[in-house]
């Protein structure tokens, strides 16, 4: 439940942002906060927090740590997170001591890919052909109602390719299960597209509401790689699809942001993959392209400012520097280049380091 306040909050020593995990989302939303004048209260265990950098205080404690949890909600009129996995318990708890914005409630259902699946249908986006599995009996007859190959995948916990396996009819499909953990998981047929697309929506907590411009995204290894935008999508679908992303919000009583990652098939239809509600890596290019990035949008929508359609200055590529490529020598040198580095202290393969921003109009 959203306390009722007056809205918009104007920032001043009362008013703290809190900000639950310590990476680049996090570190990215601390500065838009600053810019913007709200002080800033970081949570998230030990560790590599490029966040810490930034913020004006750290509560270091664990997910489960619900006396340092109560502590830290104590302290801020707000909390948002950056990342979904947060265990919804935790997020329960901190509901029950100040506001959470996108509420427990929609990262309950981000984290739970049947149920994410759900609500995509209940507002109208088509999904890939999807079972439930929860034993390798349903996995067994479940591959038979695939027409081609299909992706195990857990029900919860998975993220940049992890948690998930491509599988066929001639799969050894007890090893799969094991290899996956024996947890209950979702199968998916794998499906031919065009390429991806992503949409972000954000609603104020004073009820004003808008996009920015669409993205479409590059993966390598399960990864994103590089995103385009603004990406070109014909105007009856594009509306379409922005009735259908205002009803999923409106099913989840969402505010903040939401970004939902979408398949473009060769055939023109669109087709449902998943959401994320926080900060997406598909909108960094918003950092640079746009007047207002989705930083700054999401601490407009936690404080009740007004918001409304984002329009962007050009068209901007966005790329991943993943692992060792933030030590290219050469991205330094052109200051066509817009780095961004997160100030990860370790450099490890697959692991998002920074990214850099450039206009390709």
């Amino acid at each position: 439940m959203i306390k009722l306040y007056n809205y918009p909050i104007l920032p001043d020593d009362e008013n703290v942002i809190g900000i639950i995990g310590g990476g680049q989302l996090g570190k990215m939303i601390a500065l838009s906060a600053s810019k913007a004048g709200y002080k800033t209260h970081l949570f998230c265990p030990k560790g590599d927090n490029p966040a810490e950098a930034v913020v004006d205080k750290i509560t270091n404690g664990q997910w489960d740590d619900h006396a340092k949890l109560v502590e830290f909600s104590n302290e801020v009129f707000c909390a948002t997170s950056e990342f979904e996995n947060i265990p919804s318990k935790s997020l329960e708890l901190l509901s029950t001591k100040t506001n959470v914005v996108p509420s427990s409630l929609v990262f309950r259902c981000a984290q739970i890919r049947s149920k994410e699946k759900e609500m995509a249908i209940k507002s109208g986006f088509n999904t890939p052909k999807w079972f439930l599995i929860k034993n390798t009996d349903d996995l067994i007859s479940s591959i038979k109602k695939i027409n081609t190959e299909g992706i195990l995948k857990t029900n919860s916990l998975g993220y940049d390719g992890k948690g998930q396996l491509t599988i066929n009819k001639n799969s050894n499909f007890f090893e799969v299960w094991e290899n996956l953990g024996s947890v209950e998981c979702v199968l998916e047929e794998k499906i031919e597209f065009k390429r991806e697309i992503s949409l972000m929506y954000f609603k104020s907590l004073d009820g004003s509401e808008g996009f920015f411009p669409i993205s479409e995204n590059y993966h390598k290894n399960g990864i994103l790689k590089k995103t385009t935008a603004p990406a070109y999508l014909d105007s009856n679908i594009e509306i379409d699809l922005k009735t259908k992303a205002k009803k999923l919000a409106k099913n989840l009583n969402l505010y903040g942001v939401l970004a939902i990652e979408l398949f473009e098939l060769f055939d023109g239809s669109i087709v449902f993959n998943e959401i994320a509600p926080r900060p997406h890596n598909s909108f960094h290019w918003t950092l640079n392209g746009c007047n207002n990035s989705q930083f700054d949008i999401l601490v407009r929508t936690i404080c009740g400012l007004p918001v409304n359609d984002v329009k962007c200055n050009g068209k901007w590529e966005m790329t991943n520097l993943i692992g060792q490529d933030v030590n290219n020598d050469n991205l330094y040198k052109d200051q066509n280049y817009i780095l961004h580095i997160y100030g990860k202290k370790n450099i490890k393969a697959g692991r998002k380091m920074g990214h850099y921003n450039r206009n390709i109009s």
